[in-house]
């Protein structure tokens, strides 16, 4: 059931995340499962402190339940305290060494603290040990994408990836990530198109939004914007990238109803308090965008 909600959580599904973790309480609060669904519940509603007790408390109950440890690790690495996180990624690789979340975990705190090095160590141990599969070949893209050196080596990988899996979410991202820096935002559009087909996710709408700025399709942009705050309203950026249109648009707007105002002959005192009072509602909506 931990693992259950920490999937619900991945999802965007908070509200049933919540009501299993009430059912689980409801069972039993001597049980790591519900301190940790509820942990998850908080972890992607951003209240990282409140995900830390409650995965600290999950692994009081349970010392040996990866999933706790898994949650009390990232909240950590969140609030960047890295080196505690690294303690409880150690600990949860010593316990399910072939789980790839806990390795990705962990690498993922090397490169918060730029241990290039140490990540590249961790990934390629990880690609011997559990093979190479989509995952595998993605988390070591992930971290050669890190230095300019391996950048070719990154694309190789990730291409290899999509051809395992082209719906892999990770690997779209990263490789998305790869296209962008090459400003190659058709191809991008082209990768994401696809990858959005047989399903829809909220990282992947965003992006997309992104790309579709890059190339002027503004309608478009703000649409797929609009669809990822569908899937997870707390999504920060898809948030940021829906207010910056708003923003650049409003100007526009202004100036061209000041460019009727002067068509239709400004020099009246009418004329001029209808301008202030188109003036005022227009600061008036563009302090409500800034709001959003």
């Amino acid at each position: 059931m931990d693992v259950y909600g920490y999937l619900l959580a991945r999802e965007g599904r908070l509200e049933d995340v919540e009501n299993l973790g009430c059912r689980l309480f409801n069972i039993s609060d001597q049980h790591a499962e519900p301190w940790v669904v509820s942990g998850c519940h908080s972890f992607y509603s951003k209240r990282y402190s409140r995900a830390l007790y409650l995965g600290a408390k999950a692994i009081q109950l349970n010392s040996n339940s990866v999933q706790a440890l898994l949650l009390k690790g990232a909240a950590l690495r969140n609030m960047g305290r890295v080196q505690e996180a690294i303690i409880h990624f150690r600990e949860a690789i010593r316990l399910a060494p072939c789980r790839l979340d806990c390795y990705e975990g962990l690498i993922e705190c090397y490169l918060a603290s730029n241990s290039i090095r140490e990540a590249m160590v961790m990934a390629n141990n990880v690609y011997k040990t559990l093979g190479a599969n989509a995952q595998t070949l993605t988390l070591l893209a992930t971290v050669c994408l890190e230095d300019p050196v391996t950048q070719e080596k990154a694309k190789t990988l990730l291409d290899k990836a999509l051809n395992q899996r082209p719906d892999y979410i990770k690997a779209v991202v990263k490789k998305a990530e790869l296209l962008s820096r090459e400003q190659k935002y058709e191809d991008g559009i082209a990768l994401l198109r696809n990858a959005l087909a047989n399903q829809s996710d909220c990282v992947l709408h965003r992006i997309l939004g992104d790309f579709l700025v890059a190339v002027n399709e503004y309608q478009e942009a703000m649409d797929q914007y609009s669809i990822a705050l569908s899937l997870d309203p707390n999504d920060q950026k898809s948030l940021e990238g829906m207010q910056k249109m708003e923003k650049e648009e409003s100007p526009t707007d202004a100036t061209q109803e000041e460019d009727v105002d002067d068509m239709e002959g400004s020099g009246e005192e009418g004329d001029l308090e209808g301008s202030d009072s188109e003036a005022a509602q227009w600061a008036d909506q563009e302090q409500w965008f800034g709001m959003q």
